[in-house]
C-alpha cells in the first residue's frame, strides 16, 4: 500500500510551480520525498528541503536556481548530484546526512557553501566548481563507503576548483584524501585539528591566504 505521507511526483511538481507563481521558495520542509530530479530547469526562487527525508537521490543537472538551496538537517538515502548548475544563493547542508556521494562537479555558486556537521558516505567532489563565497566545512565527516564488496574512498576533491573566499575544515574527518590539485583558494585554508586518513595533496594549488595545519593529521603530503 502506498504511504500517504510520501509526496508523489505530481505533488512535488505542483509545489515547485506554485512557488514560482507566488515568488517564494518551494517548501518541502520536513516532508518525505521519493526522490528529486530536475534537469535543464530554471527556478526563479529557491528550494527549501530543511529536515526533509529523501528516500532515493537528489539529481539536479544543468539547472539554474535563483535563490538558496536549503538542505540543513536533511536525510538523503541515495546520492546528491548537483552537476553543471548555477545557484545564485547559498547551498546550505548543515547537520545533514547523505548515505551516498555528494558531487557538485562543474557548478557555479554565487553564495556560500555551509556544510558544517555534514556527514557523507563516499566522496565529496567540487572538481571544476566555482564558488564566489566561502566554504564552511567545520566538523564535516566524509566516510569510506562499502557496498557489495566495493569500497568508495571518502575523498574530498577540489581539483581545478575556484573558490574566491576561505575554506574552513576545522575538526573535520576525511577518511580518504584531501585533494587540492590545481585549485584556487582566494583566502585562507583552515585545517586545524582535521583528520585526513590518507594524503593531503597540494600540488599546483594556489592558496592566496594562510594554510593552517595546526594539529592536522595525514599520512602523506604531496606538494
Amino acid at each position: 500500500m502506498e504511504d500517504k505521507n510520501i509526496l508523489s511526483q505530481n505533488e512535488i511538481e505542483k509545489e515547485i510551480q506554485l512557488s514560482q507563481t507566488q515568488g517564494r521558495p518551494a517548501n518541502f520542509r520536513g516532508r518525505i520525498l521519493p526522490n528529486l530530479s530536475l534537469h535543464e530547469r530554471t527556478l526563479k526562487t529557491g528550494l527549501d528541503l530543511e529536515a526533509a527525508i529523501i528516500l532515493g537521490s537528489i539529481f539536479l543537472e544543468n539547472t539554474s536556481i535563483k535563490g538558496d538551496l536549503n538542505l540543513n538537517r536533511t536525510i538523503i538515502k541515495g546520492v546528491f548530484y548537483f552537476g553543471s548548475n548555477n545557484l545564485e544563493g547559498n547551498l546550505n547542508f548543515e547537520e545533514a546526512n547523505v548515505k551516498g556521494v555528494v558531487n557538485l562537479v562543474g557548478s557555479k555558486i554565487k553564495g556560500d557553501l555551509n556544510f558544517q556537521g555534514l556527514t557523507i558516505n563516499g566522496f565529496l567532489s567540487l572538481a571544476k566548481t566555482k564558488v564566489d563565497g566561502n566554504l564552511d566545512f567545520r566538523k564535516i565527516k566524509v566516510n569510506d563507503s562499502y557496498n557489495a564488496g566495493l569500497v568508495i574512498k571518502g575523498d574530498v576533491y577540489l581539483r581545478n576548483a575556484s573558490i574566491n573566499g576561505y575554506l574552513n575544515i576545522e575538526r573535520g574527518l576525511i577518511e580518504g584524501s584531501l585533494d587540492f590539485l590545481s585549485a584556487f583558494i582566494g583566502k585562507e585554508v583552515n585545517l586545524k585539528d582535521t583528520i585526513i586518513g590518507d594524503s593531503l595533496i597540494l600540488k599546483q594549488a594556489q592558496i592566496q591566504g594562510e594554510l593552517i595545519t595546526q594539529e592536522t593529521q595525514y599520512k602523506h603530503i604531496i606538494r
